[in-house]
């Protein structure tokens, strides 16, 4: 008896609360709580590539709500610091690297910790100096190729990103005064650090 009147009761409840579940409109939650949002802008003061070292700016856009896809799109400068002479002053060979790709993260990119993976479409252009007899010759350089990229992603706090990234990989077209070079390996790597929002 008394269980009748408590199934009574608590039906009407039940079957309301199933019903609002089906015909709300309410998007699934995007974040988890405490942490920022989907968009990230980065500054690393140590870059480095097959050319040498530098720096780069970034934008990181999340795809999907979990935060398991996401667009980047870096930006690459770095210098040959080490191909000098002596007599004549460094000649530093600039390169400059636009970097777009994709980065998944498997377990969402939503966390203290978090690692992603994801291919990069590396195009860089520049030039590389020569030193023959007692003047420099110059050369337009100009790269195609693809790399993946490894990186660990941490957030000290709630929008303050920290990251180290590493690519590997090998170039399409790899052109030194219009003369194609064959395929070459791609080196990149990085510390990184942002603001999340």
């Amino acid at each position: 008896m008394i269980l009748n009147k408590i199934i009574a009761a608590a039906l009407p409840m039940l079957v309301s609360g199933i019903a609002y579940a089906q015909t709300t409109d309410a998007p699934p939650p995007r974040l988890r709580a405490g942490y920022p949002d989907s968009r990230l802008v980065t500054l690393s003061p140590i870059q480095f590539t097959e050319n040498g070292i530098g720096f780069s700016l970034g934008y990181e856009q999340d795809i999907d709500r979990a935060g398991i896809v996401a667009f980047r799109l870096p930006i690459l400068a770095t210098f040959n610091l080490a191909k000098n002479n002596a007599q004549n002053g460094y000649k530093n060979d600039p390169m400059y690297y636009f970097t777009p790709g994709v980065k998944f993260y498997p377990s969402g990119s939503y966390g203290p910790v978090k690692y992603a993976i994801g291919p990069t479409l590396v195009v860089g252009g520049g030039r590389r100096s020569t030193y023959t007899n007692k003047t420099y010759l110059y050369e337009n350089k100009f790269l195609l190729g693809v790399a993946v990229n490894n990186s660990v992603n941490i957030y000290p706090a709630k929008h303050f990103y920290l990251g180290i990234d590493l690519g590997l990989g090998i170039t399409y077209v790899n052109k030194i005064g219009g003369a194609n070079q064959g395929v070459k390996p791609i080196v990149q790597g990085s510390f990184m650090m942002g603001y999340r929002f």
